[in-house]
């Protein structure tokens, strides 16, 4: 009788009155229980033998509801009259309409580009665009929920265009791009970026030994890093080929500029001589050995560096500059296969000391996995900023590399983002081997304490690097917290709890 009310109720409309509800909760018997249905019901889809058994098959009135194909936003409407609790599906909408953005998405991009790159031609405020330009602001309409199981494709639409009409933007998404490709424009702004620092930086250290000043403390650290990632926050580099002058202010404020110094990176209008010049520094980009016994190097691409805490800065501008579009676009998304007969920590043993292994490298010293470590946090760095605009490094890395004395090994994760309202946590961890059937990595106990913390909120998240030292391979996979609901069952625990075992099968 529960099931049966909202449904007659539905199906007979102004015909439902109080006296059908008094027929119906005193029907004794099947057979005066389909006499009333036939009675205040007859245009019923099934007949009212074939309703009441359906009923005796359903646990609940939505389950009745798509039996008989009744209108989703009617049939809420009645269940509210009636006092029962409405249906609705909030998942299945982001699901849903995440699925309509990613379809469109080179669409919206481009829609915004046209016109946020006329802002940036005349001098305008673009910064809507570095906060639009990822669709995170971008939601399901909540008024949906009452109305559609699924929100329709007229529905989202109208939705999308309505965000872009906010933004000034043509809303049109069957209009052909009129923009050169974004990657395109992204990738020569970066490399009209890495080179323009490589100029400035002896002449930098050149003024500023001449002019016995002392340097921003930006310039002794990652500066390749620190530019190309001001350069990324801003978004200007998707609007417009940046001119020498633009790439001169982003460099000024990633990582300042000597007082003094006029803003350029022309020698002569600098006063440098080549004999100024000649005592630069080179930075260290490659070495041979250690008493000629362990290497004391890594490859990245085709570029050798040297290894060690004092060679931090030069890894990651080199890891910085290796970071490619063909890395950037990717999703991260993965399936994860299941793994059967998931064992559990053992009880009554003590926790292995900290240790700080985000590699698997045959044969590796500890410098090298270290560095390995880096070149795996600059990736993940570069492609969270593409994804998201607010991104803090809070690694140990960036306490060495950025001089963040906030920033340790200790907040048991690499990454804080802001998104939605509240904070996602990411954890790198990054391997030089290619993805495999099956990977592993090491959570060391911080990791552990935060993981366990966010095992019910999804704040906690793994990025896996897979080749890491090889930007032409290189990938990136986002993985669910090994002890929420979503990774429990997903990875396979192989050493005292802290080493996991998994199955990224596909990148979406």
């Amino acid at each position: 009788m529960r099931l049966l009310r909202p449904v007659l109720a539905c199906v007979t409309t102004a015909d439902w009155d109080e006296e059908a509800e008094h027929l119906l909760a005193r029907a004794a018997n099947e057979t005066e229980l389909q006499a009333i249905i036939g009675r205040y019901a007859p245009d019923l889809p099934v007949p009212s033998a074939d309703l009441i058994a359906l009923a005796r098959s359903s646990t609940t009135p939505a389950e009745l509801r798509d039996e008989l194909h009744l209108e989703f936003q009617e049939f809420n409407a009645v269940l509210a009259a009636l006092g029962y609790s409405t249906y609705s599906y909030p998942d299945v909408h982001e699901q849903t309409f995440g699925d309509f953005l990613r379809a469109h998405a080179d669409a919206l991009l481009d829609r915004l580009r046209v016109h946020y790159a006329a802002v940036a031609d005349e001098g305008g405020d673009f910064s809507r665009y570095t906060a639009a330009r990822s669709l995170h602001d971008l939601r399901p309409d909540p008024d949906w929920l009452s109305r559609f199981m699924t929100p329709p494709p007229e529905a989202m639409r109208g939705r999308v265009r309505e965000w872009l009409r906010q933004h000034g933007a043509h809303d049109d998404l069957e209009r052909p791009g009129i923009l050169q490709p974004v990657d395109r424009l992204r990738e020569r702004n970066a490399s009209a970026a890495d080179a323009l620092v490589a100029r400035l930086i002896p002449l930098v250290e050149a003024w500023c030994r001449r002019q016995n000043v002392e340097p921003p403390t930006g310039w002794r650290g990652a500066v390749f890093l620190e530019s190309k990632s001001y350069v990324e926050r801003s978004g200007l580099g998707d609007l417009v080929t940046l001119s020498e002058d633009q790439l001169l202010d982003a460099v000024e404020r990633a990582v300042g500029w000597p007082d003094g110094m006029p803003k350029t990176a022309d020698p002569t209008r600098l006063s440098l001589t080549p004999k100024d010049l000649a005592h630069a520094t080179k930075r260290p980009q490659s070495s041979g050995t250690t008493n000629g016994t362990a290497t004391r190097t890594i490859t990245i691409g085709d570029d050798e560096v040297t290894v060690g805490r004092d060679q931090l800065s030069a890894i990651a501008d080199m890891a910085a500059r290796s970071v490619g579009e063909s890395f950037l676009v990717q999703s991260g998304r993965v399936r994860l296969e299941a793994v059967a007969g998931v064992p559990r920590p053992r009880t009554g043993t003590s926790s292995p000391k900290p240790r700080i292994v985000v590699a698997k490298m045959n044969q590796a010293n500890e410098d090298q996995r270290s560095a390995i470590g880096l070149v795996g946090e600059v990736a993940a760095r570069a492609w969270l900023q593409r994804r998201y605009p607010n991104v803090r490094w809070t690694s140990g890395y960036a306490a060495v590399v950025n001089g963040d004395r906030d920033a340790s090994d200790a907040l048991g994760y690499d990454f804080e983002v802001e998104w939605r309202g509240t904070t996602r946590l990411y954890e790198v961890k990054a391997l030089s081997e290619p993805t495999a059937e099956r990977v592993e990595f090491e959570l060391g106990p911080s990791e552990v304490d935060a993981a366990r913390r966010h095992a019910r909120d999804r704040r906690y998240r793994i990025l896996l690097i897979t080749s890491a030292l090889a930007p032409e391979d290189r990938g990136v996979f986002e993985l669910p917290n090994p002890f929420s609901a979503q990774g429990r069952d997903r990875f396979k625990i192989v050493s005292r709890g802290l080493r996991y075992q998994c199955s990224p099968l596909a990148r979406g």
